[in-house]
Order: structure tokens, then sequence, then C-alpha cells
């Protein structure tokens, strides 16, 4: 599928890439961290970044969750396939690694098991063992299976296996970059041991046994320790590519790491060791500078991770934030939904001739949805897929028998709870139940409801990119909302609670005066039928301006049951002032997302009824303007749609 709608965000990220001509030290470099909910297009983007550098500069995606977690070595499968992938062939900027391999070979080695006057001649002896080419060849090899399927440019024969050849090739590129291509047998560590007890910091420890303690302390069960360990390994990490960088004349960009799923336990431990130690480096005065620029992805969880240990980021847009010119360390920006006309745009993939007509319904179901996109207009492209039977498409088969396409689209965002990206269909259920709450202050009073182990603790709570907002104000993504009521419409029993049930709590636990909530969740619960009358009452005592916003709350949502379909299907006999408000309950928000509306003729129907119901309206109301502003919006709509 074409990409669209990411042209600003692709640029930007191009400025992070790009070095300044002539300047290499000016360029800014700060950790960019793309947050969304699931289905945003997060991994769209890194793999769009990916296509468009890895053939430019050395580039690398690593996919972390392509290995299982261990807790007592999270950062460092993460800057083996880093290493790795940035190792991979580009003419004019070999990559090489000394300080990390040899870190690796002393890791590798058991000194507990000898005595600690031992220890200096075992690290030698050691060191002194893979100087031979041939045996480090090996060593990196294992390196290589450690990495698996993380380094997506890696290109892997099958899910998590390198084959043979390649896993040969790669060891020769690491070990050849370290000779600088000559084919020497023998491999001279010296500089890279020496920077142990400098580390660019103006330290003046001694190598060797920094080299120890970090092979005795690599296995350490003490997450500072850990953390200490990974800083070290990082700012080797870093020290590498700064001393490849300073080879290459005129270097025209950066190093680029992209680290998906950057909230699993792994990513977090790279990013804020990278963040760390460059606020380290930046505490010594150093005035040297490195030439990594990553990219990340998160559900806004790695921010909270790194509460406390680095400055707050910044926020950045992509209009707003064009030229990073500043020293932040790092910066976090939204990925935002797509617009109607990029949805539009899309469906061209469909149709060209049809696109705008098919682009405006799949708008209309997914709010521009990334994700929820893509797939609606893939299977719009098989045959016997009709853009006007959208309703039967979400109710049909996701891939077989068992899981509804609804179902499937509402996954996205319950697998985005998860650390590692799995559906758990309790947390699915839970959302199925809290997409029935206006808001999460409502939501938080369903927890009687919820399956066993999911409360206001829970990601499904604590999530800052599946409510809009952190508080008790904040709401779920539209889509999302929709596709929950569409599942919670179709429970037959109280396990999960159906429709009754969880609307009539909602409604029974309205706090006092909350018109809004009351009168919107009576309306999903009993009908339009129920709020008419109060409806009425209250246009000819309310301001005029606050009797429409309450009426926008209360059609917020369409019901999927369609419990006033004969309002919407049949002909307009309205008289009274209660019958047009009956009208427009059961017509508005069947104009927004009723998937039954599809033709153009039908929507322009619905809209002329609606600007006839506001029309008369306005007569009985204390403020006749504003009614009469929002009928002639719906006359536009009758106009815009013929």
């Amino acid at each position: 599928m074409v990409i669209v709608g990411r042209a600003e965000l692709l640029e930007l990220i191009d400025t992070l890439v790009r070095v300044p001509r002539g300047n290499a030290e000016a360029t800014g470099n700060p950790v960019l961290v793309l947050e969304g909910y699931g289905g945003a297009g997060r991994t769209t983007v890194l793999e769009q970044v990916l296509d468009r550098w890895q053939r430019r500069t050395p580039t690398v995606l690593v996919r972390p969750l392509e290995r299982p977690y261990d807790q007592y070595n999270p950062a460092r499968p993460v800057l083996a396939a880093a290493m790795l992938g940035l190792s991979m062939d580009l003419p004019g900027f070999p990559i090489a690694f000394p300080r990390i391999v040899v870190a690796q070979l002393a890791i590798s080695e058991n000194f507990t098991d000898i005595p600690a006057t031992e220890h200096r001649e075992r690290l030698r002896t050691v060191l002194n063992r893979y100087r031979d080419r041939a045996a480090l060849v090996a060593f990196i090899g294992d390196l290589v299976g450690l990495v698996g399927a993380q380094a997506a440019n890696i290109k892997l024969p099958g899910a998590g296996i390198i084959a043979p050849t390649l896993s040969q090739h790669l060891s020769n590129l690491v070990v050849g970059r370290l000779t600088r291509g000559r084919l020497i047998t023998k491999i001279t560590w010296g500089s890279a041991v020496s920077w142990y007890g400098h580390q660019d910091l103006g330290l003046r420890a001694d190598a060797e046994t920094v080299l120890i303690e970090l092979a005795i302390k690599a296995a350490s069960e003490d997450p500072e320790i850990r953390r200490g360990v990974d800083d070290l390994l990082i700012s080797a990490f870093l020290a590498d590519l700064r001393g490849s960088a300073a080879r290459v004349v005129g270097r025209p960009s950066n190093v680029v790491v992209l680290l998906d799923d950057g909230d699993a336990p792994a990513a977090v431990a790279f990013t804020s060791a990278l963040l760390r130690s460059r606020k380290a480096m930046a505490a010594a005065g150093s005035a040297l500078t490195d030439p990594l620029t990553l990219v990340t992805t998160s559900s806004g969880v790695l921010a909270e991770e790194l509460d406390g240990q680095v400055s707050a980021a910044a926020v950045w847009t992509p209009r707003q934030r064009a030229d990073p010119s500043s020293r932040e360390a790092w910066a976090r920006l939204r990925v935002s939904d797509l617009s109607e006309f990029e949805v539009k745009t899309l469906a061209k993939e469909v149709t060209s001739i049809e696109a705008d007509r098919i682009g405006a319904q799949v708008y209309r179901l997914t709010a521009g949805h990334p994700a929820a996109t893509g797939y609606v207009l893939e299977r719009l492209r098989q045959p016997r897929q009709r853009v006007d039977n959208l309703d039967d498409l979400l109710r049909g088969n996701h891939a077989g028998p068992g899981t509804t396409v609804q179902r499937h689209l509402l996954g996205l965002f319950a697998k985005d709870l998860h650390p590692r990206k799995q559906l758990d269909e309790s947390v699915l259920d839970a959302l199925v139940t809290v997409s029935a709450a206006r808001t999460k202050g409502d939501a938080n009073r369903l927890h009687g409801l919820l399956p066993s182990g999911i409360g206001d603790r829970s990601p499904l709570f604590r999530s800052p990119m599946l409510w809009s907002k952190a508080t008790d104000d904040g709401v779920l993504p539209p889509f999302a909302r929709r596709m929950g009521l569409r599942e919670l419409a179709e429970r037959t029993d109280d396990a999960p609670p159906g429709w009754d049930r969880v609307f009539g709590l909602l409604l029974d636990t309205v706090p006092s005066g909350d018109h809004m909530s009351r009168l919107h969740y009576t309306r999903l619960l009993h009908g339009g039928a129920a709020v008419t009358n109060e409806l009425a009452e209250l246009l000819s005592t309310w301001d005029a301006s606050e009797w429409l916003l309450l009426f926008d709350a209360i059609v917020a949502v369409s019901d999927p049951r369609r419990p006033d379909a004969g309002l919407i299907d049949g002909s307009d006999h309205a008289a009274t002032p209660r019958e047009h408000i009956a009208v427009l309950l059961a017509v508005v928000p069947a104009l927004e997302s009723d998937l039954r509306v599809t033709t153009v003729q039908r929507r322009e129907i619905l809209c002329a009824r609606a600007a006839h119901s506001f029309d008369r309206l306005a007569d009985h109301a204390t403020d006749r303007s504003p009614i009469l502003v929002r009928a002639n919006e719906y006359h536009d709509c009758a106009r815009r749609s013929r």
C-alpha cells in the first residue's frame, strides 16, 4: 500500500539523519519517540524510514520482541542486533565495533571460578585467544545466532533462523571491519581495551580491571548494577560509531537505528542507557558527539519508564518541528490518524474512478485509524466486497470461523496494551465493556464487570495513548468505541456482561446533575423516545447553544442495534417539537456512522430531514440563531451530497 499522510513526519526524521554540509558536529540527533495507540502506523513509519535510508547510510530496524526477553540481559540482544545490522555491506561507510567485541569477549568468560589474583591473566588469555581471525569469526557467528530475527534488514530465510551462509558472511564482515579489510590472521585489541580506562569521560581507571568487573557483574540480578552494565556497553557502542564516522570524509548522514516495540523491556533498557550515556558525556563537559539517530516507538509507556532517569522530553509535531537544531535529549511525537482526504487517496488502490466515494465511506467507519483503514481497503479489493456492505464485512470472519473482522480490528488496540504485543482475550473483553462509557471516569465505574485482574492500575486504564487524556474526562478513539459497541451489542449473556447490564450500571451510577451522561446512557439503553420529552422541555428554557451541546453529547455515537430504524428508514411525518427531536435523535448519529446509510441519495434525504427538523425547532428555542445555524449546516450537507 502506498504511504500517505506521513510526508511531513518522514521529512522530520530525514532532518535527524542528514548531517549539515561541512559540519558533522552541528547535527541535532535527539532520540525521537513515535507515540500512538495500537494500529496507529508507528511500525509502518519505521519501515518507510528503513526503505528510504538503508542504501544511503548504515541503517538497521530492530524488533526486540522477535526474541524471548531475558530480564538479566535486557539491552544486550538489542545491542547485538544493532551492531550486526549496521555491519551489513554499505560502500563508503564501514563501521567497526572493536570496543563492543572486546566487551562481549570478556563477558563470555567465567571469572568467578578462579581467584581474583588470576583474573587479569585470564582476561589476557581470552583476548589473545581471539586474536586469531578464525576463532573470532566463530565467536561472532555465535553472536549472530543470539540476534535471530531482530535485525529486520538482515534478510532471513525463515522466522528467527539465520542461514549458516549468512551467519558466516556477517561474521566475516564484522571481523573484516576490525582489520580494516586486511586479510591478517592476528588482531590487536590495544586501543579497544584502553578505551575502558578513560571511556571518553577523562577517567583514569585501569582498563583491564573495568573489563573484568564488567564480565563479573554482567550477570547480576541487581537492577542498578544491570543499568550500569548497560550504560557502559552503550557508551562503548557510541564510541565505536564515533570512531567509524571519523574515518568517513564529508559524511552526509548519521547512522540510523530504528527500534520497534519501544515499550518492550529490552527496548526500554537500550533507549534509557543511550540517554543516560549521552547525559553523562554532557555532564563531564565532553565536546564529543556521536553519529547515531535513534527512532523508536511507544504507546506512551516509555516516557513513564524514563521519568526520573533523564530530563522530560520535548513534544514535537511534524509541522512545528521541521528543523531540529537545538540539543534536546529526546522528543515525543504523536502519530496522527489519517485525514479523510488521505483515506480517499489510499482508496485509489481499490479504484481510481470511485476513490472519493469509497474513501468517504471507509473514513466514516474508521475515523482515519491507519491499520483499520488499510485492512478495510484491502478487503474491498477482493471480489464481491462492496463499500455499501461494510456492515456485513465487519460481521464476517477475519481469517476463518471464530473471530469477526470487527473483533479483530478492536484487537489492534488490545494487543498494544500487552508488553509483548500479544492478544489477551480478557483485555479485549474488558475493552468491549468499557467502550460503553463516555469517558475514562465513567469507565472506572465498570470495574465490577471486568475480568479478574483488570483494575484501575491495569494498562487498559493507565495507557497514555488509548485515552485522549490521562484524566477522568479522557475518551477512547472513536473507532475503538465504535467497534466496542458493536461487539457489546452482540453479547448474548452475562459472561461477559451484555448491553443492558453495562448501560444499566452506567445509568444507575451517573453523578447527580450530569445531564449529558444521564441522557446519553438513557438513549442507548432505552432508545431515543426515552429522552425526547425532557429535551423538548429544556429547549424552551435553556440557552440554545447549551441545548445544542447537550444534544451533541447525547447523539455522540450511533446505536448499532438500530432501535430507531423506523425513524431513519421511514417517511418524515414529524409535526411537534417532540417528534422533530425524535427524528434528530435517530437521523444525526445515523449520518455520522450508521453503515447502512451508504448511498448519496440516502444521505441527501437524511441531511434534508435534519435541516428541516432543526428549522422547526428554532421556533421553540430561547434563541433562534444557534438552531438556525445548525439547520444551515445540514442544508449544506444535503447540497454536498448531490
